[in-house]
């Protein structure tokens, strides 16, 4: 995840297949590397590298952060 497509800076989520027969994914990222991401919006993509090298992009998107509003 990045804060722009240029950035030279990531967070990386950790990647877990939790159902191979119907193509299920879980992607997270632990709480002490989300509870250092600034307010704002980010951008990810998840590929996927088959066994001859060929790298497929599958989802891709925008995430959110926002700042916490109860105190």
């Amino acid at each position: 995840m990045r804060k722009s497509y240029y950035s030279t800076t990531a967070n990386n989520f950790t990647v877990t297949i939790t159902n191979s027969a119907t193509g299920e994914i879980t992607m997270s990222m632990a709480a002490n590397d989300t509870a250092n991401l600034s307010p704002s919006r980010y951008y990810y993509d998840l590929l996927i590298t088959a066994g001859d090298g060929t790298k497929t992009r599958v989802i891709e998107g925008i995430a959110t952060i926002a700042p916490s509003i109860t105190r």
